[in-house]
C-alpha cells in the first residue's frame, strides 16, 4: 500500500513540476529609443506603481536575495545582469532568450501583480541640481505577459516574436525623454 501511495505523489509531483511555466506572471515592458544608453542612464529610467514605489521584481521561496529593482537596462545590460544572477538562482536563465527585446530598454516585474494597476515610467529630470522626478504612464497594452508568448520564446521564433509585439514597443524619442535636442544624437 505504502508503494502505492508513493507512487501516486510521484506521478502527481511529476506531472505538475511539467505543467509549469516559467513565464507564468512573467511581465515584461520595452522601450526603444536612438537616444545614447549613457544619456538614458543619466535619467535613471525605474518602474513604479501607482503609488510612485519603486517596484522590485522578485524572486520568492529561493531563500536567496532574488529582488530586481526594475530598473530599465538595455538589452546587453539586461542580459549581463541576469546571465550574472544564475549564480543565486537557476530560474533567472529563463531570462536569457529574450532576443526579441535586443535594441531595445527592458524592464521584467510581476504581470498578474500590476496588470490591473498604473505603472509608471519614473525619470529624474536632467536640467536641474535637485533630485525632482517625472512620471510617464505606461499604457496597459504596453505591458507583455510573457506566459502567452512562452511558445515563440522556447523555440526561439524572434522575428515571429518581434512581429508579435510591435505595438507594444514605447517609442522614447529625445523629447519624451525630456532631452534637449542638442544633447540627442
Amino acid at each position: 500500500m505504502r508503494w502505492f501511495i508513493l507512487s501516486i505523489f510521484l506521478v502527481a509531483t511529476v506531472t505538475v513540476k511539467a505543467q509549469h511555466c516559467p513565464w507564468d506572471c512573467s511581465g515584461m515592458i520595452l522601450l526603444h529609443s536612438n537616444v545614447e544608453k549613457e544619456q538614458v542612464y543619466k535619467l535613471e529610467p525605474v518602474l513604479v506603481d501607482e503609488n510612485k514605489k519603486i517596484i522590485v521584481d522578485s524572486l520568492y521561496g529561493t531563500g536567496k536575495p532574488t529582488f530586481d529593482t526594475c530598473n530599465f537596462l538595455y538589452y546587453d545590460d539586461f542580459l549581463a545582469y541576469r546571465t550574472k544572477r544564475i549564480e543565486w538562482h537557476y530560474w533567472y536563465g529563463y531570462d536569457t532568450v529574450y532576443h526579441f527585446a535586443a535594441g531595445n530598454y527592458v524592464v521584467k516585474l510581476n504581470y498578474c501583480k500590476y496588470s490591473d494597476q498604473k505603472i509608471y515610467l519614473r525619470l529624474r529630470e536632467p536640467y536641474t541640481s535637485e533630485t525632482r522626478y517625472r512620471y510617464i504612464e505606461i499604457p496597459n497594452s504596453s505591458l507583455l505577459h510573457l506566459h502567452e508568448y512562452n511558445n515563440m520564446i522556447r523555440e526561439r521564433e524572434t522575428a515571429a516574436m518581434k512581429e508579435a509585439i510591435k505595438g507594444a514597443v514605447i517609442e522614447m524619442n529625445c523629447e519624451k525623454w525630456m532631452l534637449r535636442k542638442e544633447d540627442c544624437k
